[in-house]
C-alpha cells in the first residue's frame, strides 16, 4: 500500500511541477510581450497562427465546440520553435501545436544567442 500511495504521490507531484512550468511559461512570454519589439512581434506572428490553426478545424464544423486552449514555445534566432506545449491538449489544440510547431517564424528581437518565448491564447466562440 505504500508503495502505490508513494507512487501517485510522486506522480501528483510531478504533474504539479509541469503546471507551474506551463504556468510559469506564460508568465515569461506575457513578459516579453512588453519588451522592447515585443509586441510587434506577437503581432506579426498573426498570418503564421492563422494558416496553422484552419486546416484543423474540420469543415463544416462548429469552431466554438473545439474550446479555447493556450499554447507556450519558444523561438531561437532562426524562427524555430522549440519546447511547445498546449493546454488543454483537445484534438484541435493539439493539431494547432503539430502544424504551429513545424512552422519556421521570423527570428524574434532580442540577443540572438537566446529563445524568444511566445503565447498564443486562443479563445472560440459563436
Amino acid at each position: 500500500m505504500r508503495k502505490v500511495l508513494s507512487a501517485s504521490l510522486l506522480m501528483l507531484a510531478s504533474a504539479s511541477s509541469a503546471a507551474t512550468s506551463f504556468d510559469a511559461r506564460v508568465v515569461a512570454a506575457e513578459a516579453a510581450i512588453a519588451r522592447p519589439g515585443g509586441f510587434a512581434y506577437d503581432t506579426a506572428l498573426v498570418p503564421a497562427i492563422h494558416a496553422a490553426v484552419a486546416p484543423c478545424v474540420p469543415a463544416g464544423s462548429d469552431p466554438a465546440r473545439g474550446g479555447g486552449f493556450v499554447l507556450v514555445a519558444d523561438v531561437d534566432a532562426q524562427g524555430r520553435l522549440h519546447a511547445v506545449d498546449v493546454r488543454p491538449a483537445s484534438p484541435i489544440a493539439r493539431c494547432f501545436a503539430q502544424r504551429f510547431g513545424a512552422m519556421r517564424l521570423h527570428g524574434p528581437p532580442g540577443p540572438a544567442s537566446r529563445t524568444w518565448p511566445i503565447l498564443v491564447r486562443m479563445q472560440t466562440h459563436r
